[in-house]
């Protein structure tokens, strides 16, 4: 795989200004500066409405950077990896997000000062799979069922109290004191059929995000296979024992919690359209609902080796 070189390399950035945390015409500003006095041709983009990313992803792909960086949130982050999948150019990070998990898996600081030394300096790409459903690329996590729907109060708690970590915590809370909604699944997980009853169907990628909630399924990750979590058909009462112990103690050995893995998944139902959740976005989906794993599609810039790294983070 080639090297990118120091000198001379050429940068664009994307920046999401309606994504995460406030202050984005800074951090587009500091960008500009920090990679100018470090050598680096950088052009800069603030996007104002999230639908103008996908074309602006697609306008840096196409144009002679070798990084195309993707500033804001993991939507965001995920938005812009689709349009350089399989292709030489790298993806750069900045973490401008609330919870920031891909950051995180692929080793890039949380400090905007520090994710722009990764872009200055890094000079070997690493290469690894995302997840994608109907065409749609994700670099943590895809669901449908409950956490859709926490996604949904979390955007009007958001409007209420602003965004923060907390008060995501709280539409959690909300969600599940609310008796659960039940999906009648039919899947197809590498040509073995499975029906199952669950609210929530829950498909990870991200082994960083997975042991920070102490999510079994390293195995599918480790083989290549996407991590497919169906939780059993719990009242409130048990979900809400089953989101404590995540939080607190981790799901390793949770009868609740059935594990699937597969390179590819169908998810059969009888709506015509789903809610789904991909990296903290929420989209309509037509059914059925086809998963894969794009093994080794993404060259991403990661950040300096740490001690506490684990997985592929």
């Amino acid at each position: 795989m080639a090297n990118i070189r120091v000198e001379g390399r050429r940068v664009a950035i994307i920046i999401n200004a309606r994504s995460g945390v406030p202050g984005k015409d800074t951090a587009a500003e500091r960008a500009s500066e920090y990679l100018a006095s470090r050598g680096v041709a950088a052009n800069v983009e603030l996007v104002h409405t999230p639908a103008d990313l996908p074309a602006a992803a697609e306008r840096a792909a196409a144009g002679d950077a070798d990084i195309v960086v993707a500033g804001g949130g993991d939507g965001t982050i995920a938005t812009i990896a689709a349009s350089v999948l399989d292709t030489p150019k790298a993806l750069g990070v900045l973490p401008l997000g609330t919870f920031n998990y891909f950051a995180q898996r692929i080793g890039v600081p949380l400090d905007l000062d520090g994710a722009l030394d990764v872009l200055a300096t890094a000079t070997t790409p690493k290469t690894m799979s995302v997840g994608e459903v109907n065409g749609r690329v994700f670099l943590n996590n895809s669901s449908i069922g409950l956490y859709p729907a926490v996604l949904k109060q979390r955007e009007t708690t958001y409007r209420h109290v602003g965004r923060s970590q907390a008060a995501a915590y709280l539409s959690v809370a909300f969600v599940l004191v609310q008796p659960p909604a039940f999906l009648n699944l039919h899947l197809t997980a590498d040509g073995v059929p499975i029906a199952r009853r669950t609210p929530l169907l829950f498909v990870g990628v991200n082994p960083h995000q997975m042991a920070s909630f102490g999510i079994p399924g390293d195995e599918c990750l480790n083989d290549d296979r996407l991590a497919t979590y169906v939780t059993r058909p719990l009242g409130a009462a048990k979900l809400w024992g089953l989101a404590l112990r995540g939080f607190f103690r981790g799901l390793h050995g949770a009868s609740e919690l059935e594990v699937v893995c597969a390179r590819e998944l169908q998810v059969t139902m009888r709506r015509r359209r789903v809610r789904v959740a991909m990296d903290g976005e929420v989209s309509r989906l037509h059914t059925p609902l086809r998963y894969r794993l794009r093994a080794n599609a993404l060259r991403v810039l990661t950040g300096p080796p740490r001690e506490d790294a684990n997985g592929d983070g």
